[in-house]
C-alpha cells in the first residue's frame, strides 16, 4: 500500500461527486469521493493511500488521457517475475510502488533510471484524517459514550 501525507487545498462539491484537491509538496493530486467526508476541511493534513495496482505507467504520455493525476518519476528499482513486475519509483510524492504485468514492462522498455509518468485515478485514492494525540482521545471518548448508550 502506497501512503503519502498531503494538505487539502480545495474541496469542490458537485451534484454527483466531490473533488478533493491536495498538495503533496509542490505537486497537486486530485481525489474523487462519492460524497464529502464530514470530517474533511480545507487546510487539513491527510493521509492518502492507494494500492500498487492502481498506478499505471507510461513512458510517453503526450495525448489526452482521462486520468488527471500524471506524476513524473524516475524508476529506481525493478523486481520482475514471470507474470508480474514490481516497480519502485521516486517522485515528488516520495517513493511509490506500482505493480504491472511483466509483458507491459517489457513493452514499455522500462529500465532502472529511466523517466516515466505515473498515472493515478482520483477514485483509487483513499484519504484519512491524521489525528493528533488529543484528537484521538476525543474520538475514544465519543466511541466510549456510544457504547454506553447502547
Amino acid at each position: 500500500m502506497n501512503q503519502v501525507t498531503a494538505i487539502v487545498k480545495s474541496i469542490d462539491e458537485t451534484d454527483v461527486v466531490t473533488y478533493v484537491h491536495l498538495n503533496v509538496g509542490e505537486t497537486e493530486v486530485s481525489v474523487i469521493k462519492s460524497k464529502t467526508p464530514e470530517w474533511l476541511a480545507v487546510g487539513d493534513e491527510v493521509k492518502c493511500c492507494f494500492q500498487e495496482v492502481a498506478v499505471s505507467v507510461s513512458k510517453e504520455c503526450p495525448g489526452k488521457v482521462s486520468i488527471e493525476n500524471r506524476l513524473p518519476a524516475e524508476l529506481k528499482a525493478i523486481r520482475q517475475g514471470a507474470s508480474l513486475c514490481e516497480l519502485t519509483f521516486e517522485s515528488e510524492l516520495g517513493e511509490v510502488v506500482a505493480l504491472i504485468t511483466s509483458r507491459a514492462c517489457e513493452s514499455l522498455e522500462l529500465t532502472q533510471g529511466c523517466q516515466a509518468t505515473m498515472l493515478l485515478r482520483g477514485i483509487d485514492i483513499e484519504i484519512e484524517p491524521i489525528l493528533a494525540p488529543k484528537d484521538l482521545n476525543v474520538y475514544r471518548n465519543v466511541l466510549a459514550g456510544m457504547k454506553d448508550a447502547n
